[in-house]
């Protein structure tokens, strides 16, 4: 089962949220879009890219879709999304401030 972290959400609707009224449902269509993309990992979990890289006692993945990073890792059968990070935004800052937040 594919779970939301309340991080991971509020950065889709950050996203959202930042976006010009005139593309806020092209926006909302992207997100949707990228949700139902996540769906792929109850089916094939190790789908991601493993990051070499420990946020709480858990390894990382992450999975590419068009140009947001999907931050996650996999807990006995559940695949827990904990970020949605846009491709232009540095990796390693952002992966210790999600260290920071997860603890």
């Amino acid at each position: 089962m594919v779970i939301w972290t309340d991080n991971a959400i509020s950065h889709i609707t950050e996203f959202i949220d930042e976006t010009r009224e005139d593309t806020e449902e092209s926006a909302k269509s992207y997100m949707r879009k990228l949700i139902d993309y996540t769906d792929i990992l109850d089916t094939m979990p190790e789908l991601g890219k493993n990051m070499d890289y420990i946020v709480a006692d858990y390894e990382i993945r992450q999975l590419i879709y068009k140009k947001h990073r999907i931050i996650y890792h996999i807990k006995g059968n559940d695949i827990v999304i904990l970020s949605v990070l846009h491709t232009r935004l540095d990796l390693g800052k952002a992966l210790r401030k999600l260290k920071r937040d997860i603890k």
